[in-house]
């Protein structure tokens, strides 16, 4: 006599992967780009300090909508939305852009491959994706000379504080994922 296993309830996304989008409001479709927009913004508060602490709350953000609905945006997604983070806080050009695409890409691969996931997860994914996204923009603002080193210790501070924040930052995208798609 064989044993099935027991599976816990999965979330049901609120579409297909090859679905349209075109079925939600206006304020569904919205409200995670601007919030997006709104904590790239945030980045460019007056802030004095010898070392950066400021995490890129933009790209906490995305990565906050990308894992907690995955259905929301396509791998692509990260393209204009990193534009969007080095107009606003004035990066070198294409940083942001490369940065955001490549761990939406990872982000893809990973929910093509997982079959579910859980916030453990979430946040090693996240964590994988700041420090992989902030060592790529290292590598494009420095290039590989010898003051590489001392760049990446020093931007260690601001990498442990956007990993410590990220549950926070998925937890606010949520509260505003229940009011974006409340009737």
């Amino acid at each position: 006599m064989a044993l099935t296993p027991v599976t816990p309830p999965a979330v049901k996304p609120i579409i297909a992967k090859d679905q349209d989008l075109g079925f939600l409001p206006i304020k569904a479709k919205i409200t995670p780009i601007v919030m997006v927009l709104l904590a790239s913004l945030l980045e460019t508060e007056p802030f004095v300090g010898v070392l950066s602490f400021w995490p890129s709350l933009g790209f906490l953000t995305a990565l906050g909508w990308r894992l907690l609905r995955p259905e929301l945006w396509q791998a692509w997604m990260g393209l204009p939305l990193g534009m969007a983070n080095d107009i606003i806080n004035g990066q070198p050009p294409a940083t942001s852009m490369i940065t955001w695409t490549a761990c939406f890409l990872m982000m893809d691969i990973v929910d093509n491959r997982l079959v579910w996931r859980n916030y453990w997860q979430d946040w090693i994914l996240a964590t994988v994706a700041v420090f992989c996204s902030s060592l790529l923009a290292l590598c494009m603002s420095c290039g590989l000379k010898g003051h590489f080193a001392i760049a990446l210790v020093a931007d260690m501070p601001r990498i442990l504080v956007s990993i410590l924040l990220f549950p926070v930052v998925e937890f606010f995208c949520s509260l505003v994922d229940r009011w974006r798609l409340a009737l």
